[in-house]
């Protein structure tokens, strides 16, 4: 509880130098990180029918940034999603925000991210129509991380795509070649055009007038897909700053 307890002892240092900048939902997670195991989210009963002793037990507060809820929630997700593998090879694909769009993700976060889960998927499962050498079928599991490790705002969706699908018309499963899912660069393109279309035409949002032409999509094979899991799962449930990466208080 580390974290909560630089969060108890600093917070007025903390309101006073970012409460302006806040959003409602950071407003949120501190509140409830705060409130955790305390008397304000009331009381689990626990009574032992033998001896008649009782036991009242502070509930945690489940909010996905506190480090003291979520170790139990990463290995639930974990186990969940290793179950769903398949024995086939899997794919990493990553879609990043550039950086002349990552101001617009602060301001409009739900919005930015949300579009960028939209626009990525649609994009994986167009190209596994089109692609001959494989089923257009596929599955895949998305995870927006929104820093980086050095924690500076670095929104991207990584996806944990199967390396092949399931063909409907002759009803079998297809691999895909070579270990090689699809062209990074197109779907690179394909990213810009895409999102850029759906920021202005269905957000309704300004996008800034200058604009990278290139962006980054990075498409590379993993195996077969525990190791990539194992990786997102780390990231999942937990916040920017883990107790193990606070050195000393």
């Amino acid at each position: 509880m580390m974290f909560q307890s630089l969060l108890y002892d600093h917070l007025d240092e903390l309101m006073t130098a970012y409460s302006s900048s806040m959003t409602s939902d950071i407003r949120l997670a501190i509140h409830a990180m705060l409130t955790c195991h305390t008397e304000q989210n009331g009381y689990s009963q626990w009574h032992c029918q033998y001896c008649e002793h009782q036991v009242q037990s502070p509930m945690s507060c489940g909010h996905r940034n506190c480090s003291r809820c979520q170790h139990r929630t990463t290995s639930d997700c974990l186990e969940k999603q290793q179950s769903k593998l398949l024995p086939i090879d899997y794919f990493m694909v990553t879609f990043t925000l550039p950086a002349e769009l990552r101001p617009l993700a602060k301001c409009f976060p739900k919005q930015i991210y949300q579009a960028m889960f939209t626009v990525s998927a649609s994009i994986i499962k167009d190209f596994a129509d089109r692609a001959k050498s494989m089923g257009e079928t596929i599955g895949f599991t998305s995870v927006l991380h929104t820093h980086n490790r050095r924690r500076d705002l670095h929104p991207h969706i990584h996806m944990v795509v199967t390396g092949g699908g399931f063909d409907t018309n002759k009803r079998q499963w297809i691999n895909c070649k070579n270990q090689y899912l699809f062209n990074a660069f197109a779907l690179a393109n394909v990213w810009r055009a895409r999102l850029l279309s759906h920021i202005t035409d269905t957000l309704k949002l300004t996008i800034p007038h200058r604009l990278p032409q290139k962006w980054v999509v990075d498409c590379r094979h993993v195996g077969r897909g525990k190791s990539a899991l194992l990786y997102l799962s780390k990231y999942l449930y937990r916040g920017v700053l883990a107790d193990n990466d606070i050195l000393a208080y």
